[in-house]
């Protein structure tokens, strides 16, 4: 067989992670414009135009348009981490870019991948809103299945671990699920009966199962299929067994009332995105529900932080139950910025 010519491509794109970086240095935005013109100058490249913005409290994005392409920093300097993206498609490579202000920076860690761009690659799309959007590198199918709620599916994808989609939709990753699932019980305290409302892909059900102080969790899942593949895809099998476990299949609307004899002390409503039309009408009687069995505290995710009708909408549903609402935001990698919304002090 003769030997495989080198594929052609478009350009060459390097993305890196720059960590250990000097927060003064990264937070300041005339100087990090400074240095990207330096960078660009020193290797060769031609800069047509730069943006910038400085963020509050923290936090500033360079965009600079090259006749090559781009170059992009993203930086957060309460962690003191830089997401950098060049992308060149001339003869001059984007390394030095990247070598010279890991060094103005101050990094102590820096990872990259070099990417060769334009030959094809299998992607899927995450999540889009408002221009914003989200692609990753399936790296494998592992399993597609419609249920008569939802299309399943997951996947394997490159940095992410084992993504499982309903209706396209990203619900989870293997790789960071820890980071939202902890956001949504953080607020727990002392709470020895926890509720679940959703959350077929087990993932806060294995975050809960961890509480030794927890006697009984009581979770409601619509669709009984995606409980079996979390269990043969996601791990849930330990967390499924667990002795402390009562699982409810069925309407959630239709089941709590059943828990009016159990003191409930904590729920997590964990469900997937849905129409705007049918947002508040379902957790208005969802907050209704909960109110009526006396849950004193709750927590759910209220959508991206670019996406405000879903937060406005669930905030509004909820203060016609509940005393006081609260929001709070968390990023993670497979998702981006999301809203998370906790509540408290049933109303009279």
């Amino acid at each position: 067989m003769p030997e495989l010519k080198k594929s052609f491509r478009i350009g060459r794109e390097i993305l890196a992670d720059l960590r250990g970086c000097d927060p003064r240095v990264i937070d300041d935005e005339q100087l990090l414009r400074r240095l990207v013109q330096e960078a660009i100058k020193k290797t060769k490249h031609n800069l047509l135009e730069l943006n910038s913005r400085k963020f509050t409290p923290v936090g500033v994005t360079v965009l600079g348009i090259l006749a090559e392409s781009h170059i992009s920093l993203h930086t957060y300097p309460e962690i003191g981490y830089v997401g950098v993206d060049i992308f060149t498609c001339g003869k001059n490579r984007p390394e030095p870019i990247l070598e010279y202000l890991q060094e103005k920076f101050g990094a102590k860690e820096v990872n990259w991948q070099y990417l060769r761009r334009g030959s094809m690659r299998q992607w899927k799309q995450i999540y889009f809103v408002d221009g914003y959007k989200r692609e990753i590198e399936v790296m494998r199918v592992l399993h597609t299945q419609q249920t008569p709620y939802q299309l399943l599916e997951v996947m394997r994808a490159k940095h992410l671990g084992v993504c499982l989609f309903s209706n396209g939709t990203l619900q989870m990753a293997t790789a960071d699920a820890h980071i939202y699932d902890q956001k949504m019980i953080q607020h727990m305290g002392n709470a020895k009966n926890a509720l679940i409302v959703g959350g077929g892909d087990c993932s806060i059900l294995k975050e809960l199962v961890k509480n030794t102080k927890l006697q009984e969790i009581y979770m409601f899942e619509q669709d009984q299929q995606v409980i079996n593949v979390a269990k043969k895809y996601l791990g849930a099998g330990p967390a499924l067994r667990d002795k402390r476990l009562k699982m409810f299949y069925g309407d959630a609307l239709e089941t709590i009332p059943f828990l009016k004899d159990k003191k409930i002390d904590y729920a997590v409503i964990d469900l997937v995105s849905l129409p705007d039309s049918k947002l508040k009408p379902l957790y208005s009687s969802l907050f209704k529900e909960l109110s009526s069995i006396k849950v004193p505290r709750w927590a759910t995710q209220a959508g991206h932080v670019l996406d405000k009708k879903e937060l406005t909408a669930i905030s509004s549903a909820a203060k016609n139950y509940y005393k006081k609402t609260e929001v709070e935001t968390q990023w993670y990698f497979s998702g981006g910025e999301w809203n998370f919304l906790y509540g408290e002090g049933i109303k009279k």
